[in-house]
């Protein structure tokens, strides 16, 4: 696919040019303009248009958009109406899912589709697509820093280039190993092969390709006048040739930025001011003026540039003003911790100068916080790598050798041992902090008795106050650091709860249409969902564990990790009252205390399968109710009044029922968070319950917007419905439109 390569190309070009861009640069670039085409062909599909007609519109809406999100859409319509015999098609509609996937930063996604895509582009035997395809996936596996995969895709373009005598695409190839290996901090290859790059393209009179081949060259190279001179003709060329292709026109941009910068640098080494002058040229030329701009949102790093220039120049104020703005922008974005470093580091020296030494010395501390941030990420990226690559020989392998009877014990096992881990975690913390506050009460409660019999001495004996004073503090603050390492804990435990829950893409694979609504009550929750394929059937699980917060979430973690167990078949999903049954003997039998006392903790749950096939809805429900939304009116489903554990009446099995589904219908399954939420606008502490009535009317009203719109109406109306009052319990509501 064209439009495939040449996206790629931007993409894989262009984040290393610039440091960051903002969102306003970004909607100026990466705006639609294909969306009035898309439009057009989408208009020409009816009720009576066929599937081979749909086919195509659908495959060309996915080729030519550029919004990752139609793209994704529409080329799973188009994979959906494809046949086995029909490779042009379901290699193209792989390829666009691949694309889109990459353009949503879901590298392996992206990598997943391409990799589909790749052996049918083989079946068909064109080989300029195999290379290309080649090149997406050398690229995508650069992302994930797969690295001894990137140079066996890369090669094999390459390869196929050269038996296709494709000149151009050769030195494209080229360049883009050269940037792999400059990104990878190999110098000399990266210049070897963007060398070759550029001898190509100066065969081939390519001269913007010329330019970017300087331009890469600069940035693979460590010597300054070197650098200096690869960015002069890398400017002169992109001022030679006028275009109005974005992609050449961010390439100048960057070729302009980085060639202020080095004059400011050697402006600095060699104290010339024609160097600073020669920076400053630059800056204006691709819009950065004297501090009258306040379009801080293009490039900042032009900016900091900028910056640096005023510095020199003794125009200290002039460069604290900008300072300042930058940091408006820096303060309210997501931006990385080297660009932080550097711009704190420009203001401690501006402060310096300016003689505000007390600022100075707060804008040194932030500085040394970035660059200390900024080693823990790169070990971070590190392990990332390491574990990126185990964990994809471990899929492979789990593909072919692992049993269901393997997964069974192993997830029985990993649950137990990370609930021991925690369990004693926090028991050597409780135990650790209650040590530490008894001493320091002994040790308080001795001090204030030898101040009382000391009183009469206390100006003699200041100074020992003092460092008894400063005693106290110091076990204090071991207090305050022993409470901190238990939230930290629990925030662990959050993370590894939230781990265990089906994931945003496994719901949205299941169910396309959805929205899930989970706010827990404090840092881990008693509620839980859960999504899975049991043959046909497509099952959902909400579930309401007995208590919140650590209790809570014990509960839920036993929940899910019976559930992977018990919800498997597709025997399982046709009877989803006995999944209820096995649940109910699992907490029965896993629950038991060898004292006088029981565990009677338990929990509410629902279980929802989806037969798309012959739109039939098989469900069993536990103390919970679920509505139907069809066409405005609601329908209620109730189960059993009796929760997955022990109970004082209870039936020998859970009923399973069936419901049959009509196309829209809006299912929504919910914990009692929500109705007993207490708020209101009266003023008395307590407050009402919010009800189910009211819940159920919500929904009635929403039901036909979008999923995230209603996701956030809900959860605009319970924190209105709170208002300012205390969450009671975890709520949890999970939304899906048929």
């Amino acid at each position: 696919m064209n439009r495939s390569l040449w996206l790629h190309i931007v993409l894989f070009l262009l984040l290393p040019a610039l440091a960051f861009g903002t969102q306003d640069a970004e909607d100026e670039f990466v705006s639609d303009p294909t969306q009035p085409k898309v439009d057009s062909i989408l208009s020409l599909i009816t009720t009576n248009t066929s599937d081979s007609i749909k086919l195509r519109c659908y495959d060309h809406v996915a080729t030519i958009s550029n919004s990752p999100d139609t793209v994704l859409k529409y080329a799973r319509l188009a994979l959906e109406l494809c046949d086995e015999s029909d490779l042009y098609h379901t290699s193209n509609a792989y390829d666009c899912i691949s694309w889109a996937y990459y353009m949503k930063d879901e590298a392996r996604l992206s990598l997943q589709y391409a990799l589909k895509a790749l052996p049918i582009i083989e079946k068909i035997g064109k080989k300029n697509k195999i290379a290309e395809e080649c090149i997406s996936i050398a690229k995508t596996y650069h992302e994930l820093n797969l690295r001894d995969s990137i140079f066996i895709y890369f090669n094999r373009a390459l390869d196929i280039y050269l038996e296709l005598n494709d000149s151009a695409y050769i030195a494209y190839t080229y360049r883009s190993i050269g940037i792999v290996n400059s990104d990878l901090d190999f110098k000399q290859a990266a210049t070897d092969y963007l060398r070759k790059a550029f001898v190509i393209d100066s065969m081939l009179a390519n001269y913007l390709d010329m330019a970017d081949d300087y331009l890469y060259l600069a940035m693979a190279t460590a010597d300054a006048m070197e650098q200096f001179g690869y960015l002069k003709k890398s400017v002169t060329l992109f001022d030679s040739i006028p275009t109005n292709d974005a992609f050449y026109i961010r390439e100048r941009y960057s070729a302009n930025q980085k060639l202020a910068r080095t004059y400011i640098f050697l402006a600095r080494e060699t104290g010339r001011r024609d160097y600073a002058d020669s920076c400053y040229m630059y800056l204006k030329k691709i819009g950065v003026d004297d501090g009258g701009s306040d379009n801080y949102d293009w490039n900042v790093l032009s900016y900091l540039c900028q910056v640096e220039y005023l510095s020199f120049c003794n125009r200290n104020k002039e460069a604290l003003n900008i300072l300042l703005k930058c940091g408006d922008y820096l303060n309210h974005n997501e931006v990385n911790v080297t660009l932080l470093a550097n711009y704190y580091k420009l203001l401690t020296d501006v402060y310096t100068k300016l003689g505000d030494y007390k600022n100075a010395l707060e804008c040194f501390e932030k500085m040394h916080k970035y660059k200390t941030a900024y080693a823990n990420d790169s070990t971070l990226n590190v392990l990332a790598s390491f574990q990126t690559e185990q964990n994809m020989r471990v899929h492979e392998a789990e593909k072919k050798q692992l049993e269901s009877e393997t997964r069974r014990l192993k997830t029985v096992r990993t649950s137990l041992l990370i609930g021991l881990i925690l369990v004693f975690i926090l028991v050597v913390l409780v135990f650790r902090m209650l040590i530490i506050k008894r001493k320091a009460n002994r040790d308080l409660l001795y001090k204030n008795e030898m101040l009382d019999q000391q009183n009469a001495e206390i100006l003699a004996q200041q100074e020992e106050i003092e460092a008894q004073r400063d005693l106290i503090t110091e076990q204090w603050h071991e207090v305050e650091d022993v409470n901190q390492k238990l939230l930290g804990s629990i925030n662990y435990a959050r993370r590894i709860q939230r781990a265990a829950l089906s994931s945003a893409n496994e719901i949205s694979r299941l169910f396309p249409q959805n929205f899930v609504f989970y706010h827990p009550c404090d840092i881990v929750s008693g509620d839980f969902y859960h999504a899975t394929q049991c043959g046909r059937y497509r099952v959902l699980v909400t579930a309401d564990c007995t208590g919140h917060g650590i209790p809570g979430a014990f509960l839920s973690m036993l929940g899910i990790s019976a559930l992977k167990e018990f919800c498997v078949t597709e025997e399982d999903a046709a009877n989803p009252g006995t999944i209820l049954d096995r649940m109910r003997n699992f907490i029965k039998t896993t629950l038991v205390s060898d004292t006088e006392f029981s565990l009677d903790d338990g929990m509410d749950m629902t279980v929802c399968c989806f037969d798309f096939e012959t739109m039939q809805m098989h469900y069993a429900i536990a103390n919970q109710t679920v509505f139907i939304i069809r066409d405005g009116k609601a329908i209620t489903l109730k189960g059993d009044k009796m929760p997955v554990g022990r109970y004082i009446v209870e039936k020998e099995h859970f009923t399973s029922q069936t419901i049959s589904m009509q196309k829209g219908d809006m299912v929504y399954c919910f914990s009692d968070g929500i109705q007993d939420q207490l708020g209101g606008e009266q003023s008395n502490e307590i407050g009402d319950k919010f009800l189910r009535k009211n819940l159920l009317n919500f929904l009635q009203t929403n039901s036909d917007k979008p999923l995230e719109t209603q996701c956030q109406l809900l959860d605009q109306t319970i924190t209105k419905w709170r208002n300012g009052r205390q969450q009671v319990d975890d709520m949890t509501l999970v939304g899906i439109r048929v």
